[in-house]
């Protein structure tokens, strides 16, 4: 990981240097950097050095657009220098919102440092090391024990980012489910959390049938695994579910060609609540939070599951399938079970990649939600403040639920052609028993491939979507 360091004075000459448009304006640089916000100028200098002008707009709004022009500045320079000397935003350089939080300020601009530094994982037989950035000294941030303790603490974030993205990353075939609980169990090795894998025979003594019965399509076992942080003797517990699927080829009712490509990523919401998790763990976060992660492919074979059938539940309750691609929801469903039953949550929030429709409608900067429980809302409406994600709150109503009952089982695993991610959404909520539940469907945001339309500090592929506010939720 990148060494950085903090310097409380600030250089007069700065190799990277940021610009308001009004700043821009008054230096007379022209058309070719106005300070448009993400804009960029690389001006070479003598002896192989640059000065790097980032734009910042009419000034950054909020805490997202800090991480944004640090992540960039990583993104544009890194093909330049290993070492960098970056400063912390101005005073004039940030919204009045803004004024006076230093601490944030200088938190969202170590995380989106920290990001953008993340070096993917490839498969190459040639390794390329050329562009990665090994020290940044960032100048206005006084070397104080809080900037050191918050440091560790965003290192601690982003070491479960990077271990999410490379979850996501990985191809199937070095990806299967056991595979993957044996990392999670390696990630979480002397950390203050209790990590238990249930394999087959476990979930078959439990009566996991709804994860067993996605699972049965392949010859590689399902499994599930529970992160226990518990750091208080009592108080509340809250769960985050995250849908494991590690290749979802849609079984029987098998995906186009064209979507194909996406299949391995269809874990990401278990990597994020992974990254959530760790960073929990390792920073000393102070409240109860359970991990539960049904993990599992689907595939095609002669065991595999059909439209028509009928199966039940590790809560007992009886499911139609009527589309086999609609996978997640029923993994989610005994995950969501098990937090309420067996680890006894008050609270539940589940996290997927659960419909297409999430993505078309919400696109890459921001994901729906659904939520039943006001005082939890309330919680983690702030928490995505401090994260700066954005969630989009979907209303549902007695007409929504009808549309997911069945006439051969208690409840069945599609709604019909409209209001896919908020039926999608419903049916796992019928699983959580009353408790206060949150869903969120990152279809759109966990994965990123254009620049253009995702946020700077992404990387190509995994993004670890939802683990900042699932982090801020539970820290």
């Amino acid at each position: 990981m990148v060494n950085i360091t903090f310097r409380e004075s600030v250089p007069e000459q700065l190799q990277i240097q940021f610009f308001t448009k009004e700043q821009a304006k008054a230096e007379n640089y022209g058309k070719f950097f106005e300070g448009d916000y993400l804009q960029t100028c690389m001006i070479p200098a003598a002896g192989g050095t640059f000065r790097l002008l980032v734009g910042v707009g009419e000034c950054a709004a909020d805490l997202m657009e800090v991480k944004n022009i640090y992540a960039k500045t990583i993104n544009v320079s890194r093909a330049y220098a290993d070492t960098l000397t970056i400063p912390l935003l101005a005073p004039g350089q940030v919204a009045q919102a803004l004024a006076g939080k230093e601490r944030e300020l200088v938190g969202a601009a170590l995380e989106g440092l920290l990001l953008a530094c993340y070096q993917p994982a490839k498969y190459k037989s040639e390794q390329d090391t050329a562009g990665t950035v090994c020290a940044i000294a960032l100048c206005g941030a006084a070397p104080d024990a809080e900037n050191a303790r918050l440091l560790e603490e965003k290192k601690a974030f982003a070491e479960g980012i990077y271990f999410a993205r490379d979850a996501v990353n990985s191809p199937p075939n070095l990806l299967r489910p056991m595979e993957y609980a044996r990392r999670v169990k390696e990630l979480f090795a002397g950390l203050p959390a209790q990590v238990e894998i249930y394999d087959r025979a476990a979930l078959e003594e439990l009566g996991m049938e709804a994860l067993l019965t996605v699972g049965k399509g392949s010859s590689y076992e399902p499994c599930l695994t529970v992160i226990r942080y518990l750091p208080q003797k009592d108080g509340v517990i809250t769960a985050l579910i995250g849908k494991g699927v590690t290749v979802d080829t849609g079984g029987y009712c098998v995906k186009a060609a064209g979507s194909m490509e996406g299949i391995k990523g269809d874990m990401a919401g278990s990597a994020g609540v992974i990254a959530a998790m760790y960073a929990l763990a390792k920073a000393g976060g102070t409240k109860n939070t359970v991990a539960v992660i049904p993990m599992c492919e689907n595939r095609i074979s002669p065991d595999a599951m059909l439209p028509g059938d009928v199966i039940s539940s590790y809560g007992g309750k009886t499911i139609e399938i009527l589309n086999t691609d609609a996978e997640g929801r029923l993994i989610l469903a005994d995950a969501v079970s098990f937090a309420v039953r067996h680890e006894q949550a008050q609270r539940v929030l589940d996290i997927a990649t659960l419909t297409g429709a999430a993505g078309m409608t919400f696109g890459k900067h921001m994901a729906p939600m659904l939520a039943d429980g006001e005082e939890f809302y309330e919680e983690f409406v702030r928490a995505q403040e401090i994260s700066g994600e954005h969630y989009v709150r979907l209303p549902f109503y007695k007409a929504h639920e009808r549309m997911i009952e069945s006439k051969w089982a208690d409840v069945k695993n599609t709604g019909g052609d409209t209001c896919g991610t908020i039926t999608a959404g419903l049916f796992i909520r019928v699983f959580a028993e009353g408790r206060q539940w949150i869903h969120l469907d990152i279809a759109g945001t966990a994965e990123a491939y254009d620049s253009e339309s995702s946020h700077a500090f992404y990387s190509y592929g995994g993004t670890g979507a939802g683990a900042s506010t699932m982090y801020a939720l539970c820290c």
